[in-house]
């Protein structure tokens, strides 16, 4: 008797233990498998939602709200030698339209190519004291992208764009999600280029600058005129390299001022908001690359005494002030 109970004990055992077994099996893949079909199911599903986005967008069917990853020169990015900085004009197409509703009719604009995986790229485009992301379908064979910034900014819209074979430019255009912008599109024909911080550059004070012509368009918007300013004076100071004194900047007239001050900004790579100051530094400063909207962190101790000492000149006069002027 016992005997039998014990063996229907085991049997009862064995029978639950498979069952179990069974269970597991069912409810878990093989982990070794689990990675890969996840990862692929997941790269086809964002490859999907992408290219429909961009479609919709191109479409005028909606403006996407999409969350973007933060990728700068990825490492582990596809076509190493297509990242980087292009930076050029950002020009209008219709220039009717810009002299009626009072917009820019070109920017300089830095886009940065960030991250390529298989048919995906992600970046980001730094124009006119804005910074937005991006990402969209790539095509590797072609080397054109289309990309869509994220939808949230009335400024957003869609890149479409190709790059040379000899990665060193970008050509194509951009469409606005708001059709009533005052310049609604764009086209572009930038030229790949290294930002570096270098605290010599400055101006060129044996160049004849025509300085108000740069700033036209921008007087009726900033509050009149700007002082005319001599390249020869400031471009003997550098308040990046040397501690200024107040007999160095008490003869300066306060457009000088503003521009001697700007000049740090502009070592840094900060886009100015300010449009009389960005169209300076956009058309009048070939080495000026706009890559930030937020320098502040990276000024040094000594930039940061010459800021102050030229600010006090500048008081007197509340104009022409950029972010860090208010």
């Amino acid at each position: 008797m016992k005997n039998t109970i014990f063996l229907v004990f085991v049997l009862l055992f064995i029978s639950c233990k498979k069952e179990v077994q069974k269970e597991k099996t069912e409810t878990t893949p093989i982990i070794e498998n689990e990675t890969t079909t996840k990862e692929s199911e997941a790269t086809q599903v964002e490859n999907n939602e992408v290219v429909e986005k961009v479609s919709k967008t191109i479409n005028q069917q909606e403006n996407p709200i999409i969350t973007f990853e933060k990728r700068v020169f990825d490492e582990d990015s596809d076509h190493q030698g297509l990242l980087g900085f292009y930076v050029g004009s950002f020009n209008t197409v219709n220039y009717q339209s810009v002299s009626e509703k009072n917009g820019s009719y070109s920017n300089k604009i830095n886009i940065s190519i960030d991250h390529i995986k298989r048919d995906s790229l992600f970046g980001h485009s730094v124009v006119a004291g804005n910074a937005r992301p991006f990402k969209g379908k790539f095509n590797s064979k072609t080397l054109f992208a289309e990309v869509v910034e994220p939808g949230d900014d009335k400024y957003d819209g869609v890149f479409e764009f190709t790059l040379d074979p000899e990665k060193t430019r970008v050509k194509g255009i951009w469409i606005a999600n708001d059709k009533n912008l005052a310049v609604p599109k764009r086209d572009y024909n930038l030229k790949k280029k290294e930002f570096k911080y270098d605290s010599k550059l400055n101006l060129d004070f044996d160049v004849d600058y025509d300085y108000n012509l740069a700033l036209y368009d921008s007087q009726d918007e900033e509050g009149g005129e700007m002082e005319a300013i001599s390249a020869k004076v400031i471009g003997k100071l550098n308040a990046s390299t040397e501690k200024l004194t107040n007999q160095n900047i008490e003869n300066l007239n306060k457009g000088e001022l503003e521009v001697l001050r700007n000049l740090i900004y502009a070592r840094h790579g900060y886009s100015f908001k300010n449009r009389k100051m960005r169209y300076f530094f956009d058309t009048k400063v070939n080495w000026y690359i706009p890559v930030s909207t937020d320098v502040r962190s990276q000024l040094t101790d000594l930039e940061k005494k010459n800021i102050d000492l030229i600010k006090r000149y500048e008081q007197h006069a509340e104009r022409y002030y950029d972010y860090f002027g208010r």
